[in-house]
């Protein structure tokens, strides 16, 4: 079963880490699931009810290192809620001091490059709910991901368009992190995280 493991999750994973997570899913009996494309989520836990095991997802368009951290994420939420169940916080400073834990392991046998590397050391100071809530580790694992035909709406210059969602965007003024962009078509005005990933249009 963990060679199993270790092959499909091969596909996934940056080298070396594979057989480290297999070792989690057996270890904690997880029900781990590599999912289709979600927009608002990474990945996701369930603890265990209605005769369910331990479930983690984590959707499987990720880049390896991407993969990696949301993986650790979901394994932190599972041991916090084995040691603790309904009585913290969901991203608490429990579950932060689980997710260092898990993760550092990692470092001793998984090589990853020197802007990651420092981008999760930063991290690890105060992890966030999601990968995705710190800007400079976002930045930098965006920097990987395999759709590398795609830009971030930050590097866009205001009046570009963009297509996001399949629709097309102008982009509007700065909002903090954020982007006021109008909808081509509807005439709306949304905000957009710079950090989104789209494809310019010429």
């Amino acid at each position: 079963m963990k060679s199993k493991y270790i092959h499909i999750l091969n596909q996934y994973l940056p080298a070396n880490s594979a057989e480290y997570i297999a070792d989690l899913i057996i270890k904690h009996k997880v029900n781990f699931k590599i999912s289709k494309p979600r927009k608002t989520k990474l990945g996701d836990y369930r603890y265990p009810k209605n005769g369910h095991t331990h479930r983690i997802s984590v959707n499987g368009d990720l880049n390896p290192y991407s993969f990696l951290i949301t993986s650790i994420h979901e394994f932190a939420h599972l041991t916090t809620y084995n040691k603790y169940q309904h009585a913290v916080t969901p991203h608490g400073n429990e579950w932060k001091k689980e997710f260092v834990k898990i993760f550092t392991p990692l470092f001793d046998f998984v090589e990853l490059p020197d802007d990651i590397s420092r981008a999760l050391h930063n991290y690890f100071k105060n992890p966030k709910a999601s990968s995705c809530t710190d800007d400079r580790l976002m930045r930098v694992l965006k920097r990987y991901d395999l759709n590398n035909d795609k830009i971030l709406v930050e590097n866009l210059k205001i009046g570009e368009k963009f297509k996001l969602n399949s629709k097309t965007f102008v982009k509007g003024k700065r909002l903090r992190k954020y982007y006021l962009c109008k909808d081509l078509l509807t005439g709306r005005h949304y905000r957009v995280n710079g950090l989104a990933q789209i494809k310019k249009i010429q």
